[in-house]
């Protein structure tokens, strides 16, 4: 079976073991010791560090670029409502940071068993059909779990990644976000900087793409889609990317359950075919799509990312304080 192998080194090198870097490798020994720390203790402890941060001055930047996001999507929101969403957002931050070391170092049927798909039938009904999948999966906080729990359940996946500005982090996310590829035979992460074409070959050897498509990347790239009650910059592709990979859609979203210690990655059914829509007609069913899954826990979507930063209003600028 055909792998295609991303031109961005991530190995590691000699240097990457001096001092400057050893607060890296701290980090992974502390995410290491969570992922085998009981899984209720650690949920409380991230809570109580999430609800003492709260209101720590650096989170503020970040705060207020969330709650621009907020009120614009939601206008209807009281001020109340918003630090409502985002206490429950920074405990999932927390929470899901402190679990991330499960999918570098915990087994195949430890990570099957603590991550639920839900809607896996859609997932084996394309399979059966012979269909490629672009999971459409918007920037929620626990991404990496669904990309690992579908890998790990044997369906191939490739993926795009930005490289960090720490080597240690490229390797070790690089690292287990393509852990279980080799035990399904084809599937690869890519940089973004190959574009869409290693995509595209992947889709049609029947390896699925998870998709992240809701990154903001400017006029020029973009048309204006409405996502909620805002305007938002978004990259018109997902028609042409499902036509060049003979793929259906599946939106994903990933939440991580508070009652059960345990991950949910939701599946919603199949888009309908977007042939005989134009472009914005089809870039505005795929966010009719996102704001679907995203409604399963607005609390763990990435708020605090720059998501409306290109306005309808050129020279507008909603984060500036």
């Amino acid at each position: 079976m055909t792998q295609y192998n991303s031109r961005f080194d991530t190995s590691l090198k000699v240097q990457h073991f001096l001092p400057k870097y050893w607060g890296t490798w701290f980090l992974l020994g502390l995410l290491f010791l969570f992922s085998y720390c009981p899984i209720k203790i650690r949920d409380r402890f991230a809570a109580f560090v999430a609800h003492k941060l709260y209101s720590a001055k650096f989170l503020n930047k970040r705060k207020n670029i969330a709650f621009a996001n907020l009120a614009l999507c939601f206008p209807e929101y009281t001020q109340d409502q918003k630090e409502s969403l985002m206490r429950e957002n920074l405990r999932s931050v927390a929470q899901i940071a402190l679990s991330l070391g499960e999918v570098a170092f915990r087994s195949q049927s430890f990570l099957v068993n603590r991550i639920n798909i839900v809607g896996e039938q859609y997932i084996k009904e394309a399979e059966q059909q012979n269909k490629a999948i672009i999971f459409l999966a918007p920037h929620c906080y626990g991404l990496d779990f669904a990309g690992i729990a579908l890998s790990a359940r044997g369906y191939p996946l490739s993926s795009m990644f930005n490289d960090y500005r720490n080597p240690i982090f490229d390797w070790f996310v690089t690292g287990y976000r393509t852990r279980f590829a080799k035990f399904v035979g084809k599937g690869a992460l890519y940089h973004r900087s190959e574009g869409l074409k290693p995509a595209i070959k992947s889709l049609r050897d029947k390896t699925h793409f998870y998709y992240l498509p809701d990154e903001d990347h400017g006029r020029e790239n973009s048309v204006f889609a409405d996502f909620y009650a805002a305007k938002k910059a978004t990259l018109p592709i997902i028609g042409r990317l499902a036509k060049l990979g003979r793929a259906v859609v599946i939106p994903v979203y990933t939440s991580y359950n508070v009652e059960t210690s345990k991950v949910d990655v939701i599946c919603h059914a199949p888009l309908p075919d977007f042939s005989k829509l134009d472009e914005l007609q089809q870039t505005e069913l795929m966010n009719r799509a996102i704001e679907k899954v995203v409604d399963e826990n607005r609390a763990q979507y990435m708020w605090t990312l720059k998501l409306l930063k290109t306005r309808p209003e050129e020279g507008l600028d909603i984060y500036k304080q």
